[in-house]
């Protein structure tokens, strides 16, 4: 039978941290904000293509330019159009101080077919075509954006907000606080080495600064504080001032929930009271007896000895302790008791040569006398 599982952190019973970032009536979209969320929640697409219009034609002569000075690489032209290709900045050009996350906007004039399409749609007025323009049959859908934020995903860091050209993000960050520093520690900063406020930190807002230390960019930082538990050299201090949670319910835990919010603040947590626990009585324990040493026979430990003198002598074989380590424990069995038997009749041959020898040597001592 299955049972159904319990999202407990969807249920409006219990409190949960509150971290959003809604865009407002000022967002196109654009192509800016996708790229930089470091938990992917935000999603944008495009409801039409210049294919919509029809597709590229062929032998068209005209002119196009893009206006560096204006534009700002929001990438709505190339959401529109494959003519146009935004350039990735390199892994290592990417840092939180510059989130802008392309490099350069170009323009494959092989496609272009001048339409004159991009110019309209551009918020910066930074294309310019001439050619021949395609018209756009009266009353038809303008090309538009949508944008949408995953709640469950967002943690409130406001990388968006900083990178969008439009102020277009609205951000609730789940802590206020302050980051900072301890001086006295970053003499042992190795973040070429090290780099665990990197890679434990949800918000990606931490870069390499000048001198060669780790550095956060503040205006990022979500203040979660796991950074400063991962710094092996206690480096980095987060101090938190305010927790943005959901309404707390008058439910029967609502004053524990209080406390473990305020904790979050403060650092220390309210331990309970067990001044009036009652210890149940220690358990004496007797001392046990010693052990008896066990009689031991003579006459049967050398028995015993005598039945493992064969036994001891083919183990000291290499091929025999092979044998032991890698066949099945029967047939390592039925191979070694086969090797017993050879060096016995071995053994036993050889005896009765060594006697054969004896009275020959014997014979001939006693003719010669």
């Amino acid at each position: 039978m299955t049972q159904n599982m319990v999202d407990f952190a969807a249920l409006d019973r219990y409190p949960r941290l509150l971290s959003e970032a809604v865009p407002n009536e000022k967002c196109k979209p654009c192509l800016l904000c996708q790229p930089v969320c470091p938990t992917k929640a935000i999603k944008i697409t495009f409801n039409k293509t210049r294919e919509d219009y029809g597709p590229l034609r062929t032998g068209i002569k005209g002119k196009i330019a893009v206006d560096t000075e204006k534009c700002n690489l929001c990438g709505r032209c190339a959401g529109f159009c494959k003519a146009f290709l935004l350039v990735d900045r390199t892994e290592r050009e990417k840092e939180p101080r510059q989130l802008v996350p392309y490099e350069q906007l170009l323009v494959d004039e092989e496609l272009c077919d001048y339409c004159g399409l991009c110019a309209i749609i551009c918020p910066e007025e930074a294309i310019a075509v001439e050619g021949e323009p395609l018209a756009v049959p009266p009353g038809d859908e303008p090309f538009a954006g949508k944008i949408e934020v995953d709640r469950d995903l967002c943690i409130g860091c406001g990388r968006c907000e900083q990178v969008c050209p439009y102020e277009a993000m609205d951000i609730k960050k789940p802590f206020e606080g302050e980051i900072r520093m301890v001086e006295k520690n970053l003499v042992r900063c190795d973040p070429q080495g090290c780099q665990a406020c990197f890679n434990v930190c949800p918000a990606k807002c931490w870069y390499i600064d000048e001198r060669g230390k780790a550095a956060p960019v503040k205006e990022q930082c979500i203040f979660c504080g796991a950074c400063e538990k991962a710094c092996p050299v206690s480096a980095i201090e987060v101090d938190r001032s305010n927790v943005r949670h959901t309404e707390i319910k008058e439910t029967p835990w609502a004053e524990e929930w209080k406390e473990a919010i305020s904790a979050i603040k403060t650092g220390t947590r309210k331990r309970p009271d067990v001044s009036g626990a009652v210890s149940p009585p220690e358990i004496v324990k007797p001392p046990l007896p010693a052990p008896e040493k066990p009689k031991i026979d003579p006459d049967l430990l050398r028995m015993v000895d005598e039945a493992l003198k064969p036994l001891d002598e083919i183990l000291k074989k290499p091929k025999v302790r092979q044998i032991l380590e890698k066949e099945p424990a029967e047939e390592a069995s039925r191979k070694i008791m086969e090797r017993l038997a050879k060096n016995a009749a071995k053994k036993k041959s050889d005896a009765a040569a060594a006697n054969a020898g004896a009275a020959a040597a014997e014979g001939t001592s006693r003719g010669g006398d």
